[in-house]
């Protein structure tokens, strides 16, 4: 497995950082003294957490070493823990679970979210959010190229390692947790400065799967390329020579 690019994966912190900003502000429980983050990347969604309860306990929890470091280097004065989510100690509960565009990562959502939920302290809450991804323009330009006979016999089978589903399919799981829960979903309009800012966006997350499958560089830069020239079909350039990004987020709060 190759790890994540934290440097890559900061190029557009404020970006991807918004979301948790987000998801934070909606959370009503008061002074929770244990949260964790689960898939805190390099620790900018933990900020927001630590910002609006600076008096809790924060904890930071990944899988990837190279994210975990880069988290430590940058917020050396908080818990950072390397351990996969699929591997949760269930017997440690906490106040707030929070869980920002990690899940798409992990399989059986039917499953995860109660395991999820079940760690979750009474008065406390589950919070996530999950990226629309598979509905967008650029999986269906990334899917496309993969399935093509140029690139199938590196690419088969990395469409399925990216978990996303329709709100109908939360809110049966959602429901079936017999608690309050607020649901929700978020267009993000991204302004980005070319094709090729689109593609640098997503090589550290969504197109990591493909890239991590191909043997040389040169057959990365060459399957970045083609996945370009599909993107420019669906993303017109603006009139200011811009490109316009819609990013379309699933958010929802679970209180126990």
């Amino acid at each position: 497995m190759i790890d994540w690019n934290p440097q890559l994966y900061l190029k557009y912190k404020d970006e991807r950082t918004q979301p948790s900003i987000d998801l934070v502000s909606k959370i009503k429980i008061e002074n929770p003294k244990s949260i964790i983050d689960i898939g805190c990347g390099p620790g900018n969604s933990s900020q927001a957490l630590v910002k609006k309860w600076p008096q809790s306990k924060v904890t930071g929890m990944d899988n990837s070493p190279a994210m975990i470091e880069q988290a430590k280097k940058d917020y050396p004065d908080q818990t950072w823990l390397l351990r996969d989510a699929v591997n949760l100690d269930l017997e440690r509960k906490y106040d707030l679970v929070f869980s920002n565009a990690v899940i798409q990562w992990i399989p059986n959502h039917n499953k995860v979210i109660p395991s999820l939920f079940s760690i979750v302290n009474k008065n406390g809450a589950l919070a996530v959010q999950v990226p629309d991804f598979k509905t967008m323009p650029v999986n269906v330009a990334i899917e496309k190229v993969a399935a093509s006979s140029k690139w199938s016999s590196y690419t088969d089978g990395c469409e399925e390692l990216l978990t996303c589903h329709n709100a109908d399919y939360y809110y049966i799981i959602l429901s079936s947790l017999n608690a309050h829960f607020e649901m929700w979903e978020t267009i993000y309009f991204h302004e980005l400065e070319s094709h090729e800012a689109l593609i640098e966006w997503f090589r550290s997350t969504a197109m990591k799967p493909y890239l991590n499958k191909l043997p040389r560089e040169d057959k990365k830069i060459a399957f970045e390329n083609d996945v370009l020239e599909e993107c420019k079909k669906s993303y017109p350039v603006q009139f200011n020579k811009k490109i316009i990004l819609p990013f379309s987020r699933l958010f929802f709060v679970v209180y126990k």
